[in-house]
C-alpha cells in the first residue's frame, strides 16, 4: 500500500479510472474522440479566460449545450482537472493539472539536462534561473533557485508575454515571419511599463539585434525595477527550442552584472544544446 497520497492525487487516479469505465460503457469510437475534444476545449477556454467561469459561459463560448458542458465538467472535476464551486456554479482549472504538468516536465530530456545546470547557476548568482518554452503564443517559465530566492518568489512556474519578456523575445527572434505575426495578433502587444515595446517595427529591430547577439534583455519592460537576461538552447538542427534566463532587481543587475550573467547563461545554454546534439555550425540565422 502506497502512503502519502494527497487528496488531489487520489482524485486524479480515481477520476481517470471512472472516466475510463464510463467511456467503455457509453462513448465508443468517434463519439469518445468528440467527448475528449469537448473536454480539451473546456480546459483551453478556462486557461484562456484566466478566471472562474459559469457553465453557461463555457457553453456559449464553445457552442455547446449547457447539459453537455455540465456533464463533462463533472467528469473533469472527479479527476481533479477542474474545480467546480457548487454554490456559485463557477469552474476553474484544478490543481490536478499542476501535478500532471509537473510530472510531464520531469520526464522530458531537456528538463533532465537543464535542471543540474540551473541549480549550479542559481547558487552562483543567488537568483532564480528559468527554463522557458513557447506554448500557444505564451512563454511558460519553469523556475529553480536557492531557498532564500524561492521564498521571496514562491511561483515555480510563470506565464509571461512574448513581446515584454527576455525569454519571449529570444524565442520569437527565430520564428518565421508569418508565425510571429499570427502570434502577436493573437496575444497583442500591451504596454506593461513605459519601456515595453508595443510597435511591430521596433519589435522587429529588437529581434534582429537578438539574433545577431544571441541573447535578450528585458530592461524593466515587464515589471518596473526588474531586469531579465535570456540565452538560447538549440536542438540538433540548430533550432531554438527553449531559453535559459535569470533576472533580479535592476539595482543589482547593473551593466557589469548583466554582462557576467549573459556569459554564464550563454555558456550553459551551449552546454545543454550540445548534449541535445547541437553543433555550432548548424545554427540558423
Amino acid at each position: 500500500m502506497t502512503l502519502g497520497k494527497t487528496a488531489t492525487e487520489k482524485r486524479i487516479r480515481d477520476g481517470i479510472g471512472m472516466s475510463g469505465r464510463a467511456g467503455q460503457e457509453s462513448d465508443r469510437g468517434v463519439g469518445a474522440i468528440k467527448s475528449i475534444d469537448k473536454a480539451m476545449g473546456i480546459l483551453r477556454e478556462l486557461y484562456t479566460a484566466s478566471r472562474p467561469m459559469r457553465v453557461s459561459e463555457l457553453a456559449k463560448s464553445l457552442s455547446l449545450s449547457p447539459s453537455v458542458v455540465s456533464r463533462i465538467v463533472s467528469t473533469l472535476a472527479r479527476g481533479g482537472l477542474v474545480d467546480h464551486d457548487e454554490e456559485t456554479n463557477r469552474i476553474q482549472l484544478g490543481l490536478g493539472l499542476a501535478l500532471l504538468g509537473h510530472a510531464a516536465l520531469g520526464r522530458r530530456k531537456l528538463d533532465y539536462l537543464a535542471i543540474p545546470v540551473m541549480a549550479r547557476l542559481s547558487e552562483e548568482f543567488r537568483e532564480y534561473i528559468s527554463l522557458s518554452r513557447l506554448v500557444e503564443g505564451r512563454v511558460v517559465m519553469v523556475r529553480g533557485g536557492p531557498v532564500e530566492v524561492m521564498q521571496r518568489d514562491t511561483f515555480l512556474t510563470a506565464v509571461v508575454p512574448v513581446h515584454a519578456s527576455a525569454p519571449g523575445k529570444l524565442l520569437a527572434a527565430w520564428r518565421p515571419e508569418h508565425e510571429l505575426l499570427n502570434l502577436l495578433e493573437m496575444r497583442g502587444m500591451d504596454a506593461y511599463t513605459p519601456n515595453t515595446i508595443t510597435s511591430m517595427g521596433e519589435f522587429r529591430k529588437e529581434l534582429s539585434k537578438i539574433r545577431r547577439e544571441q541573447f535578450a534583455l528585458d530592461d524593466e519592460e515587464l515589471v518596473p525595477g526588474l531586469r531579465h537576461v535570456a540565452a538560447p538552447i538549440f536542438d540538433h538542427d540548430g533550432n531554438v527550442i527553449a531559453a535559459l534566463s535569470a533576472g533580479g532587481p535592476s539595482a543589482k543587475l547593473n551593466e557589469e552584472e548583466v554582462s557576467r550573467l549573459r556569459a554564464a547563461l550563454t555558456s550553459a545554454g551551449i552546454q545543454i544544446s550540445r548534449q541535445l546534439g547541437y553543433a555550432t555550425a548548424a545554427l540558423r540565422p
